[in-house]
């Protein structure tokens, strides 16, 4: 979606862009595993801890950042998932 924008905005195709985007989707999804993994986030998902408890003493932006970055990371696998399924569909039809 980000790599459509940036296309809307600049006409002209570029590779660099293209190579830039990427490695910025790489590295958020990189992050929003870690941020996943040190939430503790699939205990809560597998209902392993019932309760969410939020840290008062951390700053209110460092725990929305976290979670931005971990909703990037299932935007960035769930893209890569799809394109993926589209390439083994054209190749079976």
């Amino acid at each position: 979606m980000m790599m459509g924008m940036a296309g809307r905005l600049c006409k002209e195709p570029s590779r660099p862009r293209r190579i830039i985007l990427r490695i910025l989707g790489i590295c958020i999804a990189v992050y929003g595993a870690y941020a996943f993994i040190r939430r503790g986030l699939p205990g809560y998902m597998s209902l392993q801890n019932p309760f969410v408890f939020f840290d008062f003493e951390e700053p209110l932006i460092f725990f929305f950042l976290d979670y931005l970055a971990v909703m990037g990371l299932f935007v960035w696998a769930g893209h890569y998932l799809a394109k993926l399924v589209r390439k083994m569909q054209k190749g079976r039809v």
